[in-house]
């Protein structure tokens, strides 16, 4: 990955962590898991496989390391999200509301995910009050700003125009 492409994924990942470990972990509305979202559309990008997988990796790390989870649950949780997001990101470049299906659809799985391996390691996931936020709404808040920003931070990472076409 070159300079300015690294400058904008760290920034763009920066900006993510902040909001969603300190503004949006605060209000009770519709929050979206920003740095879930960052990492499917990293996979649209022209990063290398291996960089979007390091960069989901470190991002999960980084939010376990900030937030009160299990060390490591996020990590793997991003890794997962973004391995599948690299493995179907050909079905992904259809038009705008497709992309948003796809963010969303990602994004749930990745919210059930967290749920069972954090079920699975003594989180109470079960038996909190976030478990429709986590699983419904969450993936319907990424949907809805991968549809409004995902095609602008995917040409500002890619620097190209033609990358993603929407019909």
């Amino acid at each position: 990955m070159r300079l300015r492409p690294a400058v904008v994924v760290t920034v763009m990942l920066l900006v993510a962590v902040v909001l969603q470990t300190t503004l949006f972990s605060q209000t009770h509305l519709v929050v979206p898991d920003l740095v879930m979202l960052c990492v499917i559309l990293f996979a649209l990008t022209r990063m290398r496989p291996e960089v979007v997988l390091g960069v989901g990796f470190l991002a999960g790390i980084v939010v376990d390391l900030l937030g009160s989870r299990l060390l490591g649950l996020q990590a793997i949780v991003y890794v997962v999200v973004a391995y599948l997001a690299l493995r179907t990101r050909d079905r992904a470049d259809v038009g705008r509301i497709v992309t948003a299906l796809w963010v969303g659809l990602l994004s749930f799985a990745g919210a059930v995910l967290l749920f069972v391996v954090g079920t699975l390691f003594g989180e109470n996931v079960v038996f909190g009050g976030g478990v429709l936020r986590l699983l419904f709404l969450v993936p319907v808040a990424n949907a809805i700003l991968a549809a409004l920003f995902g095609p602008m931070l995917v040409r500002l990472i890619d620097r190209d125009a033609t990358v993603f076409r929407y019909a």
